[in-house]
């Protein structure tokens, strides 16, 4: 069973999640890495390429190419031909290359917003118009408006979707998944795809599913994107995969990378295949131990006047609902509680911030603690 239990100091360390608020007290809940150490078996597989002793430019190695496909057809039931799939350091980078490989410029990306910062700067960064499509909030659950992505899919030559959803923590289902194909097919639109973080679905009774894997014609028209670098978190060691099953998007895809990208590293792939070949209960047990993070923030938040969330069905983060407190800057009212917050601004949610409870419970706890008293201060109702 995966230890969690031990509290790695990371406070001296190069960790840009720490040293944000170096020598303030302000705890860092906000960029998502987790302080958890790796897997063993994947730090393991590091200690051994690094005995070999020379770390020059590497490629995907066919051992690696298989592991990939077993992984997919062993996690998602999704048989994925090796010539689907393109190496990419990062799923951000992918997502740019998306960008350009699909459409022309001046034409536009339907983006679901709230959504992760980087996203937003992927349409500019490619020529191409953003159409944001909010998701619908009910005060319980966060949904995609439909109507509205139909209503703009006749303008777009392609969707970024974010599932599970950062920051909402919505796992979407296969309904869901299938109606927003639908739309996407029928307006020849490119669903490109960020599931970087498949491996942490808290509901027992949810799962994730690759939109691109649910049929084949769903998946000639999608760009998938995933990693193991949140699940195993090895963020720092970038490596992911583009699954392309169509051969001219695939084609146009590495056609954009050319001058763009950069190698991976030979860590990166040693980590990725040491997570491929995984078969430990180093999923099972992180999940579990995230759930009861979740759980815990869920009821502190539930019992607090001022402040609301919406279940968390995946990831390890919360998206806090501070509107009600009528402050101008909920981040930095947060900050000033001794709270490091991702700001909901950033991510086109503003009165919102974002809270990484994949952290040792005992840390989480004093945040929880912190959390009600700068609520407390705002004397609401008063």
């Amino acid at each position: 069973m995966a230890d969690f239990s031990t509290r790695i100091d990371r406070t001296s360390s190069d960790s840009t999640k720490w040293n944000k608020y170096r020598d303030r007290d302000v705890i860092p809940f906000w960029v998502a890495d987790m302080d958890f150490t790796a897997p063993d078996f994947v730090l393991e597989a590091l200690h051994e390429r690094i005995d070999h002793g020379v770390l020059g430019y590497a490629e995907a190695q066919p051992a690696l190419v298989d592991a990939a496909c077993a992984w997919f057809w062993q996690r998602f039931n999704w048989k994925v031909d090796p010539d689907w799939l393109i190496w990419i350091p990062g799923v951000v980078p992918g997502l740019n290359i998306a960008s350009r490989a699909i459409g022309s410029e001046d034409d536009a990306l339907i983006i679901m917003t709230p959504v992760y910062p980087p996203f937003l700067s992927v349409p500019e960064n490619s020529n191409k118009q953003m159409l944001s499509s909010p998701l619908i909030y009910d005060g319980k659950k966060w949904s995609i408006d439909f109507a509205d992505i139909e209503d703009k899919a006749r303008l777009a030559s392609g969707l970024l979707l974010s599932n599970p959803q950062n920051p909402t923590g919505r796992v979407y289902s296969e309904n869901e998944l299938s109606k927003l194909a639908e739309i996407c097919i029928a307006n020849d639109v490119i669903v490109v795809s960020d599931e970087i973080h498949w491996g942490i679905v808290l509901d027992e009774n949810r799962s994730h599913i690759p939109i691109a894997s649910i049929s084949e014609e769903i998946s000639l028209t999608t760009i998938t994107l995933i990693a193991s670098t949140k699940t195993y978190n090895v963020a720092g060691l970038n490596c992911a995969l583009g699954v392309i099953p169509d051969p001219s998007l695939r084609e146009r895809f590495v056609d954009a990378t050319t001058g763009f990208v950069s190698h991976i590293s030979p860590l990166a792939y040693t980590a990725a295949l040491a997570t491929f070949l995984d078969r430990s209960s180093w999923i099972k047990d992180l999940v579990a131990y995230l759930r009861v993070n979740r759980d815990l923030l869920e009821r502190c938040v539930d019992e607090t006047p001022g402040i609301a969330m919406a279940h968390v069905e995946g990831t390890y983060l919360g998206w806090i609902d501070a509107r009600s407190l009528q402050v101008d800057d909920p981040a930095t009212f947060f900050e000033n509680h001794g709270l490091g917050f991702s700001n909901g601004f950033d991510f086109n949610g503003e009165g919102f911030v974002r809270f990484n409870f994949a952290c040792h419970r005992d840390l989480l706890l004093e945040g929880i603690e912190r959390l009600k008293r700068a609520v407390s201060s705002c004397n609401l109702g008063s």
